[in-house]
């Protein structure tokens, strides 16, 4: 049956009426929260990947890794960003590379390198004064980060407990600031945020953090870097961290290889 012109033009109208009233679909939003050694490089990330995915917004928090798991599990959050392995049945697990973490010292210290009986013996407060590890007679000042965050969790596991207090700072950026301003101090960070202060890098058990040496697990204080979700995740949020696995340049540029 043919309908009439006179029945479709006032269905036409119809149509355009509602399109104008009906809302448009709602923009899927992504949550990211965790590490803030992970932070800058997602953010990154995610401005490349909503230009060319529109209808997606993506936010980007760094806090810490236990932050991040914790969002995660409550639901508070779509990726969780961690330098930590979590072994959570409900989580999905994305190994997007390797980061090292480099030792930072004043320069007025006066060594070159560390090793793991000398880190043991600092942060334990057996040693007190850098004459002790070969540098100049100068007290130690150690400068960290906090309990809860990945790079504490990683030092901890893979180099010294921490039994002596530290003066915490909020992220890699601001440590190694700290160290550059501070007489006799050490501290350590992730090497993507090193910047302008390479002067300030030591050897790590005479082996230099570099991106040779991290690649391929040489430099021994290295972690892999995770991105979490939930294994109910959406498409959407599972094709953004496979953008982000995938993204090698952007991942050299700040320091996970």
């Amino acid at each position: 049956m043919r309908l009439h012109s006179r029945f479709l033009a006032p269905l036409g109208a119809l149509s355009i009426i509602l399109s104008l009233i009906l809302p448009a679909a709602a923009a899927q939003t992504i949550t990211v929260i965790g590490t803030t050694n992970l932070a800058p490089l997602v953010a990154d990330a995610a401005k490349e990947y909503q230009a060319a995915h529109a209808g997606v917004a993506i936010t980007v928090k760094g806090i810490s890794s236990g932050a991040g798991i914790a969002a995660l599990k409550d639901k508070q959050a779509d990726v969780a960003m961690s330098d930590v392995a979590v072994g959570d049945p409900d989580f999905q697990d994305t190994i997007i590379g390797v980061v090292g973490f480099a030792f930072a010292v004043n320069p007025d210290v006066g060594i070159t390198n560390l090793t793991h009986k000398d880190a043991i013996a600092i942060y334990s407060g057996k040693v007190t004064n850098w004459k002790d590890v070969g540098g100049k007679d100068e007290p130690i000042v150690l400068i960290g980060r906090d309990i809860g965050t990945g790079t504490r969790f990683v030092f901890e596991d893979k180099v010294a407990k921490t039994l002596v207090p530290l003066d915490i700072e909020k992220n890699a950026a601001a440590v190694v600031k700290k160290v550059a301003a501070t007489p006799g101090s050490i501290g350590y960070l992730a090497s993507g945020f090193i910047g302008n202060y390479q002067n300030l890098i030591i050897n790590y058990e005479g082996i230099a953090p570099t991106e040779e040496n991290i690649r391929n697990h040489t430099y021994p204080f290295a972690t892999d870097e995770h991105l979490y979700v939930l294994k109910t995740a959406s498409p959407d949020v599972t094709a953004f961290v496979q953008y982000v696995k995938n993204d090698k340049p952007l991942l050299r540029k700040n320091g996970v290889f």
